[in-house]
């Protein structure tokens, strides 16, 4: 009984002991602060793509409104809308690069 007793604590304790280094893989603060600034750099760029894909459904309906006599500001429209999709395809291809980053940094718990 004794023997039984103490075997069962023992692989209860090399169990919690297991358990406790998978969390200290998981809670490093290394890894921590390194995860969280990727995720927050990541976060920065999705909110400058909405903001750039606002102003380019903005610049399109401004080009829809304006009247046909006024050439140069449907000119200076149609610049700006080639600049506002050259930098969202720019920050796309950002955000894609970031994700793909931050899943080879190994940054645990985290869905993209």
């Amino acid at each position: 009984m004794k023997i039984v007793f103490i075997a069962s604590c023992l692989v209860f304790s090399l169990h919690a002991s297991n358990l406790d280094n998978i969390r200290d893989v998981i809670t490093d603060p290394a890894v921590s602060k390194r995860c969280k600034a990727l995720i927050t750099e990541r976060n920065q760029k999705i909110e400058n793509k909405q903001k750039l894909t606002s102003l380019l459904r903005r610049n399109t309906k401004l080009l829809n409104k304006v009247k046909v006599n006024q050439k140069l500001v449907t000119k200076k429209l149609e610049i700006t809308k080639i600049s506002l999709q050259n930098n969202l395809r720019l920050t796309k291809f950002r955000i894609k690069s970031m994700e793909e980053n931050i899943v080879r940094k190994g940054c645990p718990g985290i869905s993209l």
